[in-house]
């Protein structure tokens, strides 16, 4: 699955428009992937990750959704509540997550594209509605613009080998997820900023001589944060 906000089509492929298209993010859910998309929907609000109210609130709203049929059915405690009418605020999002209608099919074998648009949609529904697609979806997933959607949940998808992702630099990102991404062996730079060059060139076993300005690390550091090719940061490669 492919998330952005304007895919180019390609023939025999699905997309998914959230004007015209519905599914169910409850359906068939367990309690683990209860708790994982609690901890997903409580991440565009910062009320404080790690207060008591903020973890009461998230194993709250786990419970909820472990036992709810759709998530307009979720009740719990006014935090709860509240959350909830933040995430329906906008009516499209009650019409694609709250629908009766035929459910899209996400068949991890099919090649989709997710049209997630930023400028109709708003930001928050946006991200809300990005996140769940990733976490509805068992295939490989694509996402160009991971610094908006990227939290450190997503990490199992890089120890899941499920992930591709593109970033404009490495701090839009959580720190454990920055360090996650930094582990993927192939990674390719192009107009990066001289500190993710940087770190990357060091990471991979370069180090600046400077005694020579034709060196290596220059060479990597260069071609990086040029803009003109993709050049590859998987480590043991010679510059």
């Amino acid at each position: 699955m492919l998330l952005d906000d304007e895919p180019e089509p390609i023939p025999y492929a699905q997309v998914f428009d959230p004007n015209e298209h519905h599914f169910n993010p409850l359906q068939n859910i367990d309690k683990r992937r209860a708790r994982e998309l609690a901890a997903l929907l409580y991440s565009p609000f910062p009320q404080g990750e790690n207060t008591l109210t903020v973890r009461n609130g998230r194993r709250r709203l786990a419970e909820e959704l472990a036992t709810a049929k759709r998530l307009d059915e979720v009740r719990g405690p006014e935090e709860v509540r509240e959350l909830m009418a933040d995430i329906f605020f906008t009516p499209i999002m009650r019409k694609v997550l709250c629908s009766n209608k035929e459910q899209f099919s996400f068949n991890p074998n099919s090649v989709i594209f997710a049209r997630v648009n930023r400028a109709e949609l708003g930001e928050q529904d946006a991200f809300v509605l990005g996140v769940l697609l990733m976490h509805q979806f068992a295939g490989q997933i694509v996402v160009p613009d991971l610094g908006f959607y990227g939290r450190d949940l997503h990490r199992n998808l890089i120890r899941q080998d499920r992930l591709i992702a593109g970033l404009d630099y490495l701090d839009e990102v959580p720190p454990k997820l920055k360090a996650a991404l930094l582990s993927i062996e192939d990674k390719e730079l192009q107009g990066a900023s001289t500190v993710d060059a940087e770190l990357i060139a060091k990471l991979n076993g370069l180090r600046n001589d400077p005694h020579r300005e034709d060196n290596p690390y220059n060479r990597f550091i260069d071609a990086a944060t040029s803009g003109l090719e993709p050049v590859s940061g998987r480590r043991g490669e010679v510059w």
